[in-house]
């Protein structure tokens, strides 16, 4: 047995990561777009701002009623292949309705478009948010959280170790209050070696320089990392991994495992009333 990473060999690595983790997948995803589809036609919503030039430069805005509320900025997974913010706008259920803006954004896919080019325009869509919050985008721009799931996990958190005026000269030094990834990707280099890079595409210094644990600093955002409690090792190890990291800096973090559930299965649950990842992420923006 040749091993490619850790202690997995080509197929073990592959199983890790595998993209349908559930014999239901595609059901789940359909229940995704038909809970979002009644969210945004339930709440007042403006879909579709421009937040750059691309075409992948979009969010949606679901505002709060208080326009002092927190804002939450969603960045839904898919391995940085496929999902759309359509396809996520239930997680309104979850925030919005418990007092919070919710922002989700669209951002580049590979294989059309490279991981720093992901990265910066997710950087983009919050400094964005920033810049145009308490007009454009009702709410509080001192009160800026992240959460993503997944890709939008890992994306959560390369963006809350940021150096935002050296993206930005005009934003301050940090723009993020905290942040909540779900099931995240913090270090790229299994992906590298994966099936998966066929399509992402990374080498091994992009992989490193986008990878959130190779990116912890001292006095990031507090952050919250959850993940299922039947998801892969990997993911699991991943999470350890990073919340390590993120302690040993100095950083604030917590770790939560919710038991029982898949990959797909546990971010759904932020739209849930009550559910324990709704209950950490309305902690994390000051709704608990």
């Amino acid at each position: 047995m040749t091993l490619v990473y850790r202690d997995y060999d080509q197929d073990g690595l592959d199983k890790q990561y595998e993209r349908l983790v559930a014999d239901d997948s595609y059901a789940i995803f359909d229940r995704w777009r038909a809970r979002s589809d009644a969210s945004a036609a339930l709440r007042p919503v403006v879909l579709d701002i421009a937040y750059g030039p691309s075409a992948t430069e979009g969010l949606d805005v679901f505002p709060a009623k208080d326009p002092r509320a927190p804002i939450l900025i969603y960045i839904h997974g898919g391995y940085w292949i496929w999902k759309d913010k359509a396809d996520f706008r239930f997680v309104a259920e979850g925030v919005v309705d418990a007092g919070a803006t919710l922002v989700v954004i669209n951002y580049a896919l590979t294989p059309v478009h490279h991981m720093d080019e992901i990265v910066r325009q997710v950087r983009a869509a919050i400094a964005f948010v920033w810049k145009n919050a308490g007009a454009l985008i009702p709410g509080d721009r001192d009160r800026i959280f992240l959460a993503g799931h997944s890709a939008g996990g890992h994306l959560t958190a390369i963006a809350a170790a940021t150096d935002w005026p050296a993206f930005d000269p005009e934003l301050p030094a940090e723009i993020v209050a905290g942040g909540v990834a779900v099931s995240g990707l913090y270090d790229l280099e299994p992906i590298r070696l994966s099936y998966l890079n066929e399509t992402v595409g990374l080498d091994a210094a992009m992989a490193a320089r986008n990878s959130p644990l190779h990116a912890v600093r001292p006095n990031m955002p507090p952050l919250t990392l959850v993940v299922g409690g039947a998801e892969s090792d990997e993911f699991k190890r991943q999470q350890a991994s990073f919340a390590a990291a993120l302690a040993a800096a100095g950083n604030s973090v917590e770790s939560e495992e919710v038991a029982g559930l898949h990959h797909f299965a546990v971010i759904e649950t932020i739209a849930d009333h009550g559910s324990q990842l709704q209950r950490a992420v309305l902690r994390r923006i000051g709704l608990g």
